[in-house]
């Protein structure tokens, strides 16, 4: 099958890296010309534009930041329902609600095309690792036909359901991973307000019944000031603000999230929304972060 990428940020140049690696005809395109630069060294042909990139490819990949993008990519002048074909395969796998992956399913289907929403959950490195976990919303058969092209992207393939389930896979995930940062934040702060060191907390989080890597990897580099952003925080506000209006259009409290969503909220507006989402840290403790690794 031939392939095309389209969103070529920390996550998307990663991942479409593995796909030429991996032996896939591949067609790329970003708005930002030079970012095809490393894959067309790959052996990727570089394309002109989302439609052009949808009549050269059997199965398409969006890997875009925010909802209103990945809309015009596919449905915009240019776009990739412009050029999709009968029996081709949309893979959107940003972070969207799941009524925006309903929107674009829509949209290729009336090209007789099919569709899947693939977000993953990982950062930067698993998706340099190929190790990405994989949640998918769509066809049964949609997603073994494109079982090979996901893995190579990633470890674990979730077919969570029908279309949108996969979205809405993954904002449940984040809501817990914003938490997560949350409260782990806050316990180190006062950690260190009661005189403590929090390499001793880290210690006890291993030893105890819920031990994680995420602990290690995140909380070293938390406690060392290396804030340079593997998932950076403006993509994880976003995501919150999407698990507020999912919350509300089902009627369901989230009122917890909400007050995370705030901290998030303001740490961006104090300038640190490029940063690591780790950056509501020293945001907490009243510090600025350095924009740059440590």
């Amino acid at each position: 099958m031939r392939v095309g990428f389209i969103g070529l940020g920390t996550m998307g140049s990663a991942m479409a890296a593995n796909l030429a690696k991996a032996g896939f005809s591949l067609v790329v395109w970003n708005r930002t010309a030079a970012k095809m630069e490393p894959l067309v060294r790959l052996g990727a042909k570089a394309s002109k534009g989302p439609a052009h990139v949808a009549a050269e490819t059997d199965v398409i990949i969006t890997m875009v930041s925010r909802p209103q993008d990945v809309e015009a990519v596919v449905s915009g002048p240019d776009g990739v329902v412009e050029g999709i074909k009968a029996g081709s395969v949309l893979i959107d796998m940003s972070t969207v609600s799941p009524a925006t992956s309903r929107k674009l399913a829509g949209a290729v289907t009336t090209k007789q095309a099919e569709f899947l929403d693939a977000p993953v959950v990982g950062s930067k490195g698993p998706a340099t690792q190929g190790a990405l976990v994989i949640l998918v919303g769509g066809l049964p058969q949609t997603v073994e036909r494109c079982r090979p092209i996901l893995l190579a992207m990633g470890k674990t393939i979730v077919h969570a359901g029908n279309v949108g389930s996969g979205s809405a896979l993954k904002l449940v995930t984040n809501l817990m991973l914003a938490h997560l940062m949350a409260g782990f934040a806050e316990a180190v702060l006062l950690a260190k307000a009661c005189g403590l060191d929090p390499k001793r907390f880290l210690e006890v989080l291993e030893a105890s019944t819920f031990p994680s890597p995420w602990y290690h990897t995140k909380g070293a580099g938390m406690l060392k000031g290396d804030f340079s952003p593997h998932f950076a925080l403006k993509h994880m506000r976003k995501d919150l603000e999407l698990m507020t209006a999912l919350g509300h259009d089902l009627s369901t409290r989230l009122p917890i999230t909400g007050a995370i969503r705030r901290l998030f909220a303001q740490t961006e507006d104090a300038g640190h929304g490029e940063l690591d989402y780790s950056a509501i840290f020293p945001h907490l403790a009243g510090e600025r972060p350095s924009p740059l690794s440590r």
